[in-house]
C-alpha cells in the first residue's frame, strides 16, 4: 500500500500508538496490581476484576500488534477506538483522561487514513495547452 507523500508521518503515527499499546499491555501483564484500580467493581458477564484486567491487557497486546503491522493498521485502529471508547464509558473523568483522548485522536487518524493519496485534476490548474485564443471576427 502506497500513502504517497504522507508516508513518514503515517508510520510514525502508527508506530507511536501501536507501541504505546503495546507497551500498556505488558505492564498490565506484569503489574496488574498497579492496573486494577482502573477496572470497575461491577464487571460485564461476570467475570472477576482480575481477569477483566488480564483481558484487557491481551487486547492491548493485539491492538498494538495491529497496528504495527503492514496488512492491518486500520483494524487495529478501529479496535483501539472502540477500546477507547469503552474505557470512557466505564471510567468516565479520571486523571488519565488527557492521555486517553490524545490517543483516541491517533486512533481515530489512523482509522480513518485514506489507502493512498490520487492527484487530484482541477478543473483551475493548470492551463490546457489547447490556443484559447477567441475569434476576433465575432
Amino acid at each position: 500500500m502506497k500513502y504517497g507523500r504522507y508516508g513518514l508521518p503515517y508510520l510514525i503515527l502508527r508506530a507511536g500508538l501501536g507501541l504505546t499499546f503495546i507497551y500498556i499491555g505488558v505492564d498490565i501483564l506484569r503489574h496488574p496490581d498497579l492496573w486494577i484500580g482502573y477496572v470497575p467493581n461491577e464487571t460485564m458477564f461476570g467475570l472477576s476484576r482480575d481477569s477483566l484486567l488480564r483481558f484487557g491487557g491481551f487486547f492491548d497486546l493485539i491492538i498494538g500488534a495491529l497496528l504495527m503491522t503492514k496488512t492491518a493498521p486500520k483494524i487495529g485502529g478501529s479496535l483501539a477506538v472502540l477500546h477507547l471508547m469503552g474505557i470512557f464509558t466505564l471510567n468516565g473523568i479520571d486523571s488519565v483522561l488527557a492521555r486517553n483522548i490524545g490517543l483516541l485522536g491517533a486512533a481515530i487518524a489512523v482509522a480513518i487514513w485514506p489507502s493512498s493519496y490520487r492527484k487530484k485534476k482541477h478543473k483551475w490548474g493548470r492551463k490546457s495547452k489547447k490556443n484559447n485564443t477567441q475569434d476576433i471576427d465575432e
